[in-house]
């Protein structure tokens, strides 16, 4: 009964450490004291070698505890330029989030998008699908979410600030 009662309780343990598949690393620029906080994965949209996006987190430090601050979406072949651009998540529960981008225009293939109470609240959900409007030529790609890891992406990214676990990272 005694060992039983131990391969339960490892069995558990090691499925709660099994599912963190998000890290958040810190690091303080020791030239300008600047802080930055990022995480080991990211949301990885392809439809080809050359058109595609990548989503982001995007983290603030308050009172010293990181939290969410956004999301950056880094996009190429979806329009040279950008400018109010849209991000739609949908979820596998039909329901759907369009976040619009504040950044500026730019040839870069940057958009970073704000995150507030409600939309923040339903991150925490399992992804269908996304998409990534260019919000000046209109082109857009949608992504179905094939991967396991991509679609609790934001799941796994609140776990990891719910933690407030993470890594100092040292480089110049």
């Amino acid at each position: 009964m005694r060992k039983i009662v131990v391969v339960i309780i490892l069995f558990i343990g090691l499925n709660a450490f099994g599912q963190d598949n998000v890290k958040v690393f810190f690091h303080r620029d020791i030239m300008t004291d600047k802080e930055s906080i990022y995480t080991n994965e990211s949301l990885l949209s392809l439809e080809s070698k050359k058109v595609g996006f990548v989503v982001k987190p995007s983290f603030e430090i308050q009172n010293g505890v990181f939290a969410y601050n956004g999301i950056i979406v880094e996009s190429v072949g979806i329009g040279i330029c950008l400018e109010k651009d849209d991000l739609t998540v949908l979820f596998e529960d039909g329901t759907k989030i369009t976040l619009k981008s504040w950044s500026k225009f730019n040839c870069k293939g940057i958009s970073r998008f704000d995150l507030y109470g409600t939309d923040l609240m339903k991150l925490a959900k399992r992804i269908k699908a996304v998409r990534f409007q260019n919000g000046r030529s209109f082109e857009k790609l949608t992504i179905l979410l094939e991967k396991e890891k991509d679609k609790t992406f934001f799941i796994d990214v609140k776990r990891a600030i719910d933690k407030q676990i993470y890594e100092v990272v040292d480089k110049m």
